[in-house]
Parts: structure tokens; C-alpha cells; sequence
């Protein structure tokens, strides 16, 4: 029988291998951005929104493995300090810490996705407004969503 600790690792380890994807892939979009390449910032989105619906099943596992074992209202740093000292302790508290820097990192690198998309926009509704000043209309709108 597998015990909690191996499931929760094997758990962990696939979410951490899917944080150091979306590292990769927030890094990648912002160079897209900065590089103006609007198809290759496409296929990034789509590539990010797979990612990040992966890491979302996952953490439902997760969830299904701690209700399981009457974990549910502990968080996983509590779980894990209440380990004893084993191998499995040490790889957990390891796996833990690598997908804490990992979400930092790639929050960090988002904010500035963000940024540069925002001041982007800003400067496409200013060349917009110019263009309109000559009375040149523009046959599409602009939205951040896009």
C-alpha cells in the first residue's frame, strides 16, 4: 500500500515539474511581448493555459489525497513539518521549497508580463488617437483581452 507521504510526493513532483514549465513559458511571453510577435504570444497563451489547467488537477488530486486522510483543514507546509525525519521528509521539504520559489519567480516575471502589455496597449491608444487627429478611423477596436 502507498503511503500518504509517496502519494503526496508524486503528487508534488508533477506539480513542481508543471511550475518549472510555466516558469519557462512566462519567460518565454515576455520575450514574445517585448519582441512585438504577436503569433508566436498566441501559441504561448494556448501553451500557458494547458499548463496552467494541468496544475489545476493536480492540486484538486492534492485535495482528494489530503480529505482523504483527514489533512483537509491543514496546509501542506503544516503536513510537512509534522513529517517525521525520513528521506520522503527531506524530498517533500525540498519539492515544497523549489515550487514555492518557482511560484515567486513566475508571479514576478507575470507582474511584468503585465506591465509591458499595459504600456503597450497605451502606446497603441495614443498612435490611434494621432492617427484619428487626421481622421483616419481604425477598422478594429483595441481591448487587453485580446
Amino acid at each position: 500500500m502507498i503511503s500518504l507521504y509517496e502519494e503526496l510526493l508524486k503528487i508534488l513532483e508533477e506539480e513542481k515539474t508543471l511550475l518549472e514549465a510555466l516558469y519557462k513559458i512566462v519567460s518565454e511571453e515576455r520575450d514574445a511581448i517585448v519582441a512585438l510577435k504577436g503569433d508566436e504570444l498566441e501559441k504561448i497563451m494556448r501553451d500557458k493555459e494547458t499548463v496552467i489547467m494541468k496544475l489545476s488537477l493536480w492540486e484538486q488530486e492534492r485535495l482528494k489525497l489530503l480529505k482523504k486522510h483527514d489533512l483537509s483543514d491543514k496546509s501542506l507546509s503544516e503536513i510537512i513539518s509534522q513529517i517525521e525525519s525520513t528521506q520522503d521528509a527531506q524530498r517533500l521539504k525540498q519539492i515544497y521549497s523549489a515550487m514555492k520559489t518557482l511560484l515567486g519567480a513566475t508571479s514576478e516575471i507575470q507582474k511584468v508580463n503585465e506591465q509591458l502589455i499595459d504600456r503597450s496597449i497605451i502606446h497603441i491608444n495614443t498612435a490611434i488617437k494621432f492617427l484619428e487627429s487626421f481622421g483616419i478611423a481604425p477598422k478594429q477596436s483595441l481591448s487587453r483581452e485580446a
